[in-house]
């Protein structure tokens, strides 16, 4: 099943609730999400797959358009979607385009997963009347369940919900496995989120980072990854005065990806300019997120 809805909803903070451990990085910072990303919650009575998504913005080219994309291909095949809303801001252009994307033919149940309940319900009413009116109230909507996914708030009637609403199958993965996130792409997404909670300015919006090589050695792991900026400006905040941020972003990356591997790391970071890379089809197919 699958999580979609605008940047900054909480999708990933409501995946790593469910699944119980950090499968995905969690950020303010809008788009944080860039892959498809899986997360594996067993149950006595059943084994859930839920896939987490990028953020589905406004925006019709280059990077932005791929990352909506790969928020729309992920509801093929599945066989429940939540609809995840912030109640803490109203419903807007995205959320119109979201709802007609999935009330138009769509016969794929969906639960609206009304968030961020912590800090209050200020927009939820609106958010299930605006459902009514751009959804043309369509039956595919099972549920609305008010949660927060920070403080773990009505999470058991979510999990209630789903176990009800999906079809009986097989087990796809062993027990204990909690997500099949590539540990290159993880190793990617740890490093930018380092850098998300150190660094104020629009910066980590425009990094890219790729994985250039992972080599499993007796003892230890050596990774390789480039982090790219799109000018040099950006390229000296990234490595910070005397190189100190990017010291502390690949101390406390390597230590993280430590408790991953269950062994010694050793990771070497590099900054490269590459102007504009959210157009760059190579960049971006390194990174996975080809149009």
């Amino acid at each position: 099943m699958t999580l979609i809805g605008r940047t900054n909803t909480g999708k990933s903070t409501l995946l790593n609730a469910l699944i119980g451990s950090k499968i995905t990085i969690v950020s303010s910072v809008p788009q944080t999400t860039r892959y498809l990303i899986r997360g594996i919650l067993d149950l006595p009575q059943a084994q859930v797959v839920f896939i987490d998504t990028p953020g589905i913005s406004l925006v019709k080219k280059g990077f932005g358009s791929a990352m909506n994309a790969r928020a729309r291909s992920a509801v093929e095949g599945v066989d429940l979607i939540y609809y995840v809303v912030d109640v803490q801001r109203p419903p807007q252009e995205e959320e119109r385009n979201i709802m007609r994307f999935l009330s138009a033919g769509n016969q794929i149940p969906v639960v609206m997963v009304l968030n961020k309940m912590d800090r209050g319900s200020r927009f939820m009413q609106e958010y299930m009347a605006f459902w009514k009116e751009h959804g043309q109230d369509s039956p595919v909507i099972k549920y609305f369940i008010p949660l927060s996914a920070l403080t773990r708030k009505n999470l058991d009637e979510l999990i209630a919900a789903t176990v009800e609403i999906l079809p009986r199958g097989e087990r796809f993965y062993p027990e204990g496995t909690t997500t099949d996130f590539p540990l290159e792409l993880r190793v990617a997404d740890i490093v930018r989120e380092k850098f998300f909670q150190r660094v104020v300015q629009e910066v980590p919006y425009s990094i890219a980072v790729v994985t250039e090589s992972v080599e499993d050695k007796p003892g230890i792991t050596v990774i390789q990854a480039t982090i790219y900026v799109n000018s040099l400006s950006q390229k000296k905040i990234v490595i910070g005065a005397r190189g100190d941020l990017i010291k502390e972003v690949s101390i406390a990356s390597r230590q993280e990806i430590e408790r991953i591997v269950n062994k010694k790391v050793y990771l070497e970071l590099w900054v490269k300019v590459a102007e504009e890379w959210q157009s760059s089809q190579r960049i971006l197919r390194e990174m996975g997120c080809e149009e």
